[in-house]
């Protein structure tokens, strides 16, 4: 592969839905093209954290609150979080994680893992290595959509990209195949950042009808060289720090042919306009909030006015059936990496409550430690169905080892069933070193500390030692801040009943299924005879394929 490299500057002009400079007139400004450049071969293909800050700058629109971002790297609301993207790309040039978060592909080129497609079960563990270090390295999944594991979800179109053609209508028998593959070729050459958007506007759930009313995101308009969509996208998890929003779209009653649209659309685009949430971040000192300081994702609702997308971005347009079987397989790898981070936020949870206890003296008492125990479980369990599904996994069609899907969604399931009371554990635990201590001034300021640090004495380490958990604790599990973690962490990996009911969707859960040959057995009742109408048959092809299970050799 040879260099690419990209010169040059574009204007960027904001129209009339992006607002107006203070003297009324359109705010317009040069800023860098940065495509998706590749270095020659045998060198590193790696974004750093300067320059994806410096792509930022790239006349995007984005309001938070009541102001309009200027620049998303620099502004007060938002730079925080921009920065820690920012740190993530500079993870993978930290020689001592080099193995780590990288490798080498076919061509000679040195990558981020982020774009390795694992073929058997070592890769995945492989991955699962470069997947965790992320989290762990970022605070223990404080930062929970980077761009790593946003582009994950793009392993569902490279494994099987024909059937988003086939099924796709209205494309007048254009073959969309190969802009999915040069899409994954672009975004991985540039290590770029594409943030999915899926959820359409909540509707009237009494009438079916109100779908197709609602201003959901559609195509108003097809061309010979794309479509224009209009309407809204209701959440995007840190889209305002991404270059391009992954449109995708979830089955509803009612829903229309207009409103099924995958594709990936720059965030700077002409038309496409950011509302973000009010921000939870903590301003101020970051050893006074050492995570609430760092930044917030910025959920945001996206509009889409007219903008347009040429075909080469278009994965998949006007068939509902197809958005009724394949969005769950989208985010498959999503979840995968959900159940990691997970797995990981109940080891912080363990070593937290092992922390504040050792240091307030009751760690040894026989009740802290049963109740500790349940902690300990919590984490093992989360570990266990992370080992098993990776054990348990299968071949996909396009060649991907894939973890068994029931493991990993009942593993999310278990988490977001017991991790509001194992909050409780540790904020009980913590007792009133998680709600009262005192800020970093007051320390400093020596007529109060010969008062406030008896107060933090314990029998092990040092007094300031347990201002540094408390605040990480108050941070995590106390604060607004951290209220949005979890509230993410069910939002995000769909919540504990619609995973329930999604499991029992699924073919091998039926009573024809292989889980009720044993019971069939005992009870001595002859297998059912194949009816060719089951809920596995009805699927179509490719999604049966999906499902399937290597044939062990």
């Amino acid at each position: 592969m040879t260099r690419r490299e990209i010169d040059g500057t574009r204007d960027v002009t904001r129209g009339e839905h992006a607002g107006v400079t203070p003297a009324g007139g359109t705010l317009r400004r040069s800023v860098p093209h940065r495509g998706g450049a590749a270095e020659a071969k045998g060198l590193v293909v790696l974004r750093t954290g300067k320059q994806y800050l410096e792509a930022l700058d790239d006349g995007r629109v984005v309001w938070v609150g009541d102001e309009l971002v200027d620049n998303v790297a620099t502004h007060p609301k938002t730079r925080d979080y921009a920065r820690r993207i920012a740190e993530f790309y500079d993870l993978h040039h930290r020689a001592d994680l080099r193995d780590v978060m990288t490798f080498v592909d076919d061509d000679g080129e040195r990558r981020s893992m982020m774009w390795f497609r694992h073929r058997d079960k070592e890769e995945l563990r492989r991955k699962r290595r470069y997947l965790e270090t992320v989290i762990r390295e970022l605070d223990a999944g404080a930062a929970p959509r980077t761009p790593d594991v946003n582009n994950y979800v793009f392993l569902t179109y490279m494994d099987d990209p024909s059937p988003w053609s086939e099924q796709s209508v209205g494309t007048g028998g254009r073959d969309l195949t190969a802009g999915i593959t040069a899409f994954w070729q672009h975004i991985r050459d540039g290590d770029l950042n594409a943030a999915p958007a899926f959820v359409d506007p909540q509707t009237d759930r009494s009438r079916e009808s109100a779908q197709a009313e609602s201003p959901a995101l559609r195509v108003v308009e097809t061309r010979d060289d794309g479509i224009v969509v209009r309407g809204v996208k209701a959440i995007g998890t840190g889209t305002p720090f991404a270059d391009y929003i992954h449109i995708g779209v979830f089955f509803r009653p009612g829903i229309v042919s207009e409103q099924i649209v995958y594709a990936a659309v720059p965030v700077n685009e002409r038309g496409v306009t950011l509302v973000c949430r009010e921000s939870t971040v903590k301003e101020g000192r970051t050893d006074e909030h050492p995570l609430a300081s760092r930044g917030d994702e910025l959920d945001a609702v996206m509009l889409f006015d007219d903008v347009f997308i040429p075909w080469e971005r278009v994965f998949h347009v006007g068939n509902p059936s197809h958005a009724a079987l394949y969005p769950q397989r989208v985010f498959d790898w999503l979840h995968y990496q959900a159940l990691i981070r997970q797995a990981v936020r109940a080891e912080l949870m363990v070593g937290l409550a092992m922390l504040i206890t050792e240091h307030i003296g009751t760690y040894q008492l026989p009740p802290v430690q049963t109740r500790l125990a349940q902690l300990v479980g919590f984490h093992q369990t989360m570990r266990a169905h992370v080992i098993a599904c990776e054990e348990e996994g299968f071949t996909t069609p396009g060649g991907l080892y894939k973890p068994d899907v029931l493991l990993f969604d009942f593993g999310r399931a278990h988490y977001l069933e017991h991790v509001p009371r194992m909050v409780n554990e540790v904020v009980d635990l913590a007792g009133r070193s998680a709600l009262i201590f005192p800020t970093e001034k007051q320390w400093e300021r020596p007529e109060l500390r010969k008062w406030l640090e008896p107060l933090q004495t314990g029998p092990v380490g040092r007094p300031h030692d347990r201002l540094r958990i408390s605040r990480v604790i108050r941070d995590m599990f106390l604060s607004d801040w951290g209220d949005r973690i979890g509230v993410f962490e069910n939002f995000n990996g769909t919540p504990l009943l619609a995973v329930r009911m999604l499991t029992m969707h699924r073919a091998e859960m039926a009573p024809s299924g292989p889980l009720t040959d044993l019971a069939r057995k005992v009870c001595g009742i002859a297998p059912p005879e194949p009816t060719g109408d089951t809920a596995y048959s009805e699927q179509a092809a490719y999604a049966r394929r999906q499902d399937a299970r290597a044939v062990a050799s």
